[in-house]
C-alpha cells in the first residue's frame, strides 16, 4: 500500500469541513437569489391578476344631476367621491362616469365603461349596423359594440357580453341620486 492514496483522520475531517461551507455558501447563495429573482415576479403576476378579484367600488347614492337638466337625449355626468390611501385623503375624485336621461316619468342612468373590456362607451350619431341608417347610439370605440338609448345590445353578434350596466335611481327633491358602482368586465352576468 502506498502512502498517497492515504489520508489521515484530521485531514478527512478538514475536507468535511470544507465541503459543508461549500455547500453552506451555495445555499445561502441560492436562497438570497431565489429571493431576489422571486420578488418581482411574485409582485408582476399579483398586479397581473388582481383585477379579476377586485371587488366593486360604490354601491352608494350619489347626487348627479337636477331632474329639470334632465331630457330624452344622455347626457354624461362625473361621479365624484373622496379617495383614499393608507395615508392620505383626496376630496372629489372622479371615480367614474354615467348616462343619464329622462324616459317618459322616469329617470335612466348607464354606467359610461364598456362591460366587454372597460372602455368609456361614447354616445352620438353613428350608422346603426341593423337598420344602416344614421341613428344616435352608444358605442363602444374601442371593439365597435352598439347600443340603443335603454343600453341594449343592438349587433347581430356583439363584441360585449352584456347590455350596459343599469343603475339604480331615486329623486329626492328635485335631485337624481344615482347607485354608482362597478361591475365586473368580460363576462356576461353583472356582478360587482
Amino acid at each position: 500500500m502506498s502512502k498517497k492514496n492515504q489520508t489521515s483522520p484530521s485531514e478527512d475531517a478538514s475536507s468535511k469541513s470544507e465541503d459543508r461551507r461549500t455547500f453552506m455558501k451555495f445555499g445561502i447563495a441560492g436562497g438570497l437569489g431565489l429571493c431576489a429573482v422571486g420578488t418581482p415576479i411574485c409582485a408582476g403576476v399579483r398586479a397581473a391578476i388582481a383585477p379579476m378579484f377586485q371587488e366593486g367600488q360604490g354601491g352608494k347614492f350619489y347626487p348627479l344631476a337636477a331632474l329639470a337638466d334632465l331630457t330624452e337625449k344622455p347626457i354624461k355626468v362625473s361621479v365624484l367621491d373622496d379617495k383614499k390611501d393608507a395615508w392620505t385623503t383626496l376630496p372629489n375624485q372622479q371615480i367614474g362616469s354615467v348616462f343619464l336621461r329622462k324616459s317618459d316619468e322616469k329617470v335612466v342612468a348607464l354606467h359610461a365603461l364598456c362591460p366587454h373590456a372597460g372602455c368609456m362607451v361614447q354616445f352620438g350619431t353613428i350608422r346603426n349596423p341593423k337598420t344602416n341608417a344614421n341613428e344616435e347610439l352608444f358605442y363602444c370605440p374601442c371593439h365597435a359594440a352598439h347600443f340603443d338609448l335603454n343600453g341594449v345590445r343592438i349587433d347581430d353578434v356583439s363584441p360585449s357580453p352584456r347590455d350596459l350596466d343599469a343603475l339604480e335611481t331615486q329623486i329626492d327633491g328635485g335631485t337624481v341620486l344615482v347607485k354608482f358602482e362597478n361591475f365586473a368586465f368580460g363576462i356576461p352576468e353583472k356582478r360587482s
